[in-house]
């Protein structure tokens, strides 16, 4: 069995590499030049050899959303409508109406509807309409900034949910929030929020299957929030007591986790009760802050994943267990489809590596596969396609 895996991010191209099952192998297929440091990529449709995408590249005062395709049996890939957007953006969905992408920028401190055409022929487009630009109001702001003050300075939308009754939820990484937006058409407003710790900083969010919990990781604190969905009457909904779980390995000084990030939280596709979550810049700590005292001499070979299994409810963390990967600094993790495999990258180094999740609880990671040679640093995601 062969599945292929498109890299993208801080590089000069698209790369398509393919994972062979039966010899545990990387090799790369291709390379396609790219648009400016593509962050996130999601697949749209296939039909035969050619695959249709929606990509998003980061900019500071303007980045750009974009449709391509990629045709692997001619080797070639051509972008097919691309709108600007507010600095640099961090992620998009496709609304479940298909009439828009909903798109959060990070540096711009929005959220954003593009709208969109859909056809066979030609898959989707972004249309030359006007966008909506929606901007929350900071938290922080009669006091100009969070509890992190060199990174709670405003608003920074790092990613957009929608669950089944249409409401739009955004993690806001500045503000310490997830704010729930009612949309009517092309037209967006506050519904309420999801109040994280102060100092939490929300990067990405999951639902359970049900919709009844969504759990949120803090890139500033470290830690997973849980909430509870099934009774959304309160305008602020506060995070289930005493889910907290702290993410980083054991191995990281408590003076020095500061300098680290937390980065992806992912649930299994099929196995219920687990999360993964992924940790960055634990092998860069001393060149972060070279003041720091007690920095391990001996570094680790790559960054950590949590494994957390959680109660049959989903609201209580039974216990947590840590796997130590060989890529450097993980921006990107993703699991196939069938839950069968999960992809993890290494923005600095490391390359690419494969691991088979296996375990009734889906908490056993075994190494299948792994490639650096020939690829690129600056890789940040991954589409299995």
């Amino acid at each position: 069995m062969e599945y292929k895996i498109l890299l993208s991010g801080e590089r000069a191209d698209f790369t398509v590499i393919a994972f062979d099952l039966g010899k545990k192998r990387l090799s790369l297929v291709a390379n396609h030049p790219s648009p400016f440091n593509v962050s996130w990529v999601e697949l749209f449709s296939s039909r035969g050899s050619i695959d249709r995408f929606i990509g998003l590249s980061e900019g500071l005062e303007s980045g750009l959303l974009y449709s391509f395709e990629i045709d692997h049996s001619q080797k070639t890939c051509k972008i097919t409508s691309q709108q600007p957007t507010l600095g640099a953006p961090a992620h998009f969905i496709t609304l479940h109406d298909n009439s828009a992408l909903a798109l959060g920028t990070y540096l711009g401190g929005s959220v954003a509807l593009y709208p969109i055409s859909i056809t066979d022929t030609d898959g989707l487009l972004l249309l030359n309409a006007p966008r909506t630009e929606f901007f929350p109001k900071f938290t922080y702001e009669s006091v100009e900034h969070g509890p992190n003050e060199g990174r709670q300075r405003q608003c920074h939308v790092h990613q957009m949910l929608e669950d089944k009754k249409s409401l739009l939820y955004a993690p806001d990484l500045g503000s310490d929030r997830v704010w729930i937006l009612r949309r009517d058409n092309m037209k967006l407003e506050v519904h309420g929020c999801l109040q994280c710790p102060p100092g939490t900083g929300p990067r990405h969010a999951v639902f359970t299957p049900d919709e009844t919990i969504m759990y949120v990781i803090g890139e500033l604190s470290h830690t997973v929030t849980a909430f509870d969905l099934s009774n959304r009457s309160a305008e602020v909904i506060q995070p289930i007591d005493g889910f907290a779980p702290n993410i980083l390995p054991p191995t990281v000084h408590a003076d020095h986790q500061f300098m680290m990030d937390s980065a992806e939280l992912c649930l299994h596709p099929t196995i219920p009760n687990v999360l993964y979550a992924s940790n960055r810049w634990e092998r860069h700590i001393e060149q972060r802050e070279p003041h720091l005292k007690n920095v391990p001499e001996e570094l680790p070979p790559g960054e950590d994943v949590a494994i957390i299994l959680l109660s049959g409810d989903g609201k209580r963390v039974e216990t947590m267990k840590h796997v130590r990967t060989n890529v450097d600094v993980i921006r990107g993790m993703r699991l196939s489809d069938d839950g069968r495999f999960v992809v993890v990258l290494g923005q600095e180094g490391g390359g690419v590596e494969v691991y088979e999740i296996s375990g009734n609880r889906g908490d056993v990671w075994t190494l299948v596969a792994g490639l650096s040679e020939g690829l690129e640093s600056g890789i940040k995601h991954a589409v299995w396609l």
